[in-house]
């Protein structure tokens, strides 16, 4: 029962808005002088963000 309650709540929080604002707020980081390693982290982040929004648009074409 409580693997389909978080299963519940990991598909609200990856909506396409929560998505949006947090590719938003990733970018925004990189605008900041970050060091090398927590670069190479938040674009890779970014980076997976962005390449589930284009697979759920992939699917769906």
């Amino acid at each position: 029962m409580a693997s389909k309650n978080q299963e519940e709540e990991e598909r609200a929080l990856l909506t396409m808005t929560n998505i949006k604002y947090l590719v938003e707020g990733l970018d925004a980081l990189l605008m900041t002088d970050l060091d090398g390693e927590k670069r190479r982290k938040v674009i890779q982040l970014r980076n997976e963000l962005l390449a589930h929004i284009n697979s759920i648009f992939n699917d769906y074409s």
